[in-house]
C-alpha cells in the first residue's frame, strides 16, 4: 500500500470514545490522527448533558459521599436483567473508576460530583444511590479553544443545553439561583458547559498534546491484510487518501440514527426522529463488515432509552426537519394514548418510554401508540415548551389546541369520553398531591430534573385552563442503539467467528452494550465512551511498548 499518512492509532469519530482513546494514545507516546466525518468536532457526546455515570468514584469519595461496589453492582443487576456479559459487567465498575481518575489526575480534565441527583430508580430498587454516581465537567472557557472554537459542537437546540450544568438544575430546585440567571452568566462569561464543555476541555488537551484533529473527513473503507486491520482510506474534499494505523483504528462513530432501515431493523421503529448529527449513518457496521464483523444486538429494542419528543414544523436542524426530544413531568400536563387514558408515570421518561412500545394484538397492536401530550394554558405560559419559551406561542402546527377537552379530543382524534374522564381523575389527585394511578412525582429524579419547586407537588397541578392543546409523540432516537459491534474488556473488536480482530477497536455507541445489556441510566453512554476508548488505546499503546 501507497500510504499518504501514517499514525500509531486512528480514531473514526471525535466523541468521547474517539477523544479518549486519541489522548490516552498521546499521552502515552502515539501519534494519533481523530477522522471526523461532520463539520464539527465533538461528536454526539458534545450535544448531551455531559454526565458519566460510574458508580463509586474518587470524586464521590473526597466530597464525602459513600457508596460501594455492592451496591452499584445490585443495581446494575436489576437494570440489566441478565442481558450483561459478566465480565463486562465487571470491567465497567471496576476500570471506570481508573479510566476517570487518568483522566482528571494525568490528562487534567476539570471534573466535579453533580451532588444531589439520584440514581434514576431510587429509592425503588436496590443498590439505587442518592447521589455521588454522575460527574461532569467544569464549566470550560471557550476562548481556550482559539482557532477551534466554531469547529467544535455546541447544541443547535438552544443555549440551555451547553450552557448550564446539571449541578445547577439541582441547586435550583433546592431554591438557589434560576436557571436562566445561570444561563445569562455562562454566555457572558463564554464558558460551554455539559457535553459541550467536556467535548471542548477533550479537545483543547488532545491539542496540547501533538493529536491531529480533522473535520468534514469520512472514513469510507477499512484497509485489510491477512484479516488484520492496517490502516483507512479518508475521504475529504480534497479527495481518497489512505493512512495507516501502525498500533490499531479506533471506531467511535455513534449509533445509526440517521439510517432508517437500521432504525427499523434493530431498534423496530418504522418511524422516528433524532436530535444527532446527520453524520450518524452506522459507518462502523459498513467498515467492520470488511474484517468479518456482524451488528450485534444487545438488548431488546424496548430496553433501549429511545426518547420521546415532537416535530417542530418549520424549524431545520442541520439541513433536516426538526424533532426534539422532550422530558415529561411539568405540572398542568399528562400522556395519554387513543382512549384517551394516561398509562405510565407521565413525570418519568423511561416509564413512559417502556410503555408506548407495549404490543398487545388483542388490543390492536401498541396500546398506547400514539401518543399525546395534554396541557393547558398554565403549563404554557409557566414552563413553555421548547422552541417555545414561558409565556411564547407555540410555532404553528405543532399542537392543537381547542377551547373545551371534548373539542381537543375531536380534533386530534382521541375517545373524547376517555380523555375527559382522565382529565377529571387527574386532577382529583393533583388536589392531594398524589397519584393513585402511577405514582407521578413520588421518584426524585423526576422531581429534580422536570418538578417546579415552588409547588408543594412539583410534577402535579391540574390540567384545567383553556385552551388546551395536543400534541403528538414521536419517538426521538439520540445515538444510543440497540445494536453495535461486538468488542473484548479492551475494546477489541470480535469477529463473526468469535475471534478478535487484530488492529480493530470500537468504544462508546459504536460498541454493543454488552456490558450493560437491558436498561438505563443517563451518563452511561458517555462513561462508555471514555471507558472503552481509554482501554482500548493502553492496549494499543501496551502492544507498541512491547515492540519497542
Amino acid at each position: 500500500m501507497d500510504w499518504d499518512a501514517q499514525f500509531d492509532i486512528v480514531c473514526v469519530g471525535s466523541g468521547l470514545g474517539g477523544l479518549s482513546a486519541a489522548l490516552t494514545g498521546a499521552q502515552r507516546g502515539a501519534s494519533v490522527i481523530v477522522l471526523e466525518k461532520f463539520v464539527q468536532l465533538g461528536g454526539v457526546s458534545a450535544l448531551s448533558s455531559g454526565q458519566l455515570w460510574l458508580g463509586p468514584n474518587h470524586l464521590a469519595e473526597e466530597a464525602g459521599i459513600a457508596d460501594s461496589m455492592a451496591d452499584a453492582n445490585a443495581y446494575l443487576g436489576h437494570l440489566n436483567q441478565g442481558f450483561a456479559v459478566p465480565a463486562l459487567r465487571d470491567v465497567y465498575f471496576e476500570h471506570s473508576r481508573q479510566a476517570l481518575r487518568y483522566f482528571t489526575d494525568v490528562i487534567g480534565l476539570e471534573m466535579q460530583v453533580v451532588r444531589g441527583l439520584p440514581d434514576y430508580y431510587y429509592p425503588l430498587v436496590d443498590g439505587a444511590a442518592a447521589q455521588g454516581r454522575y460527574v461532569e465537567v467544569k464549566p470550560f472557557a471557550a476562548e481556550r479553544l482559539g482557532a477551534l472554537a466554531d469547529v467544535v459542537l455546541t447544541s443547535p437546540y438552544g443555549d440551555g443545553y451547553s450552557y448550564t450544568m446539571s449541578s445547577e438544575w439541582i441547586d435550583m430546585q433546592a431554591g438557589g439561583t434560576f436557571i436562566g440567571d445561570r444561563l445569562a452568566q455562562h454566555l457572558a462569561a463564554g464558558e460551554r458547559c455539559a457535553g459541550a464543555g467536556l467535548a471542548a476541555a477533550q479537545i483543547v488537551a488532545a491539542v496540547a498534546r501533538g493529536v491531529d484533529l480533522r473535520a468534514s473527513s469520512e472514513v469510507v473503507r477499512l484497509i485489510v491484510e491477512n484479516g488484520a486491520v492496517q490502516g483507512v482510506i479518508m475521504r475529504d474534499a480534497t479527495g481518497d487518501h489512505a493512512i495507516r494505523a501502525r498500533r490499531g483504528v479506533m471506531l467511535a462513530t455513534g449509533g445509526y440514527d440517521w439510517r432508517p432501515d437500521l432504525v427499523r431493523a434493530f431498534d423496530a421503529l418504522p418511524h422516528a426522529g433524532s436530535m444527532a448529527p446527520p453524520s450518524v449513518t452506522g459507518d462502523h457496521f459498513a467498515l467492520a463488515a470488511a474484517a468479518g464483523v456482524m451488528p450485534l444486538p444487545a438488548r431488546a429494542p424496548s430496553q433501549t432509552p429511545i426518547f420521546l419528543g415532537y416535530a417542530v414544523p418549520g424549524e431545520s436542524i442541520y439541513g433536516q426537519p426538526s424533532t426534539r426530544m422532550w422530558l415529561p413531568g411539568a405540572p398542568h400536563s399528562i400522556v395519554v394514548n387513543r382512549k384517551g387514558q394516561r398509562f405510565a408515570d407521565d413525570s418519568f421518561y423511561p416509564d413512559l418510554a417502556t410503555r408506548v412500545a407495549r404490543f398487545d394484538g388483542q388490543e390492536g397492536g401498541l396500546a398506547n401508540w400514539p401518543a399525546w401530550i395534554i396541557f393547558d394554558q398554565d403549563m404554557l405560559d409557566n414552563y413553555g415548551l421548547l422552541p417555545a419559551w414561558p409565556g411564547q406561542p407555540l410555532p404553528e402546527g405543532m399542537a392543537m389546541s381547542a377551547p373545551t377537552l371534548e373539542a381537543l379530543a375531536e380534533a386530534a382524534g382521541i375517545d373524547v369520553a376517555g380523555l375527559y374522564a382522565t382529565v377529571e381523575r387527574f386532577n382529583g389527585f393533583c388536589v392531594g398531591g398524589s397519584d393513585d394511578d402511577f405514582g407521578r412525582g413520588k421518584m426524585p429524579w423526576p422531581r429534580i430534573m422536570t418538578g417546579d419547586p415552588r409547588l408543594p407537588h412539583p410534577n402535579m397541578a391540574p390540567v384545567g385552563r383553556a385552551p388546551f392543546y395536543a400534541v403528538p409523540l414521536i419517538r426521538v432516537t439520540m445515538g444510543v442503539p440497540t445494536a453495535g459491534l461486538p468488542i473484548d474488556a479492551e475494546g477489541q473488536v470480535i469477529d463473526a467467528h468469535g475471534d478478535p480482530v487484530a488492529g480493530l477497536y470500537a468504544a462508546g455507541n459504536a460498541a454493543a452494550w454488552m456490558d450493560w445489556g437491558g436498561g438505563y441510566n443517563s451518563g452511561i453512554a458517555n462513561m462508555r465512551g471514555m471507558l472503552y476508548g481509554h482501554r482500548a488505546a493502553l492496549r494499543m499503546t501496551t502492544e507498541q511498548e512491547g515492540r519497542s
